[in-house]
């Protein structure tokens, strides 16, 4: 890898500038072939001392400074150094990881989506427990009008009743996990915007 695929060359000179005004640095930016990077007002091409800018463990190249600059432009060069490996292991991150938290949020949003279905499909099946419930009570009823003759029937209806009310409970129970899923999703998609 090279420093320019971590690093954008803009935020390179800026960093490389703020230094310079802060420490009167006069140092350029070169990558590992000596290629500069950045530009430096008043450097010159005499003899350089440089300090190592290593991304993720890898040396990508280098600020140099001239040979005759003071400790105090050496100290600032050799952290000017750090500052660009450290900056530019952070673009690194960001740019690979964007992408990620992008799908992550879309596949969270699609699942809340989904589960909203399962729920709207879940109300339908309660509408349809309540629908057997009614059934259930006119059999039973209608089972009783008929005697001796309805006796049969009444136990089929009250079998009937009890499946409805047991479908009834599952519904709720999982309108109750549909709910609390619903409500976990959007927490997570709000802590990502």
């Amino acid at each position: 890898m090279i420093l320019k695929d971590y690093m954008d060359s803009k935020k390179l000179q800026d960093l490389q500038n703020s230094f310079s005004d802060f420490a009167d640095l006069e140092a350029v930016v070169v990558d590992m072939e000596g290629e500069r990077l950045t530009q430096g007002h008043n450097f010159q091409g005499e003899e350089t001392d440089s300090y190592d800018i290593v991304v993720n463990g890898e040396k990508l190249g280098a600020v140099v400074v001239a040979q005759s600059a003071d400790q105090k432009a050496k100290h600032a060069a050799k952290m000017l150094g750090m500052v660009i490996g450290q900056t530019a292991s952070l673009e690194q991150f960001q740019n690979r990881n964007t992408g990620k938290f992008d799908s992550v949020k879309d596949d969270i949003k699609k699942s809340g989506q989904l589960v909203q279905m399962i729920n709207e499909k879940t109300g339908h099946l309660k509408g349809i427990a309540k629908k057997q419930t009614i059934l259930s009570l006119n059999a039973t009823i209608e089972a009783a009008r008929s005697g001796e003759a309805g006796v049969g029937f009444a136990v089929v209806a009250k079998s009937m009743q009890d499946l409805s009310n047991q479908s009834a409970g599952i519904y709720t129970d999982i309108e109750t996990s549909v709910e609390e899923i619903t409500n976990l999703i959007n927490s997570i998609i709000e802590s990502l915007e």
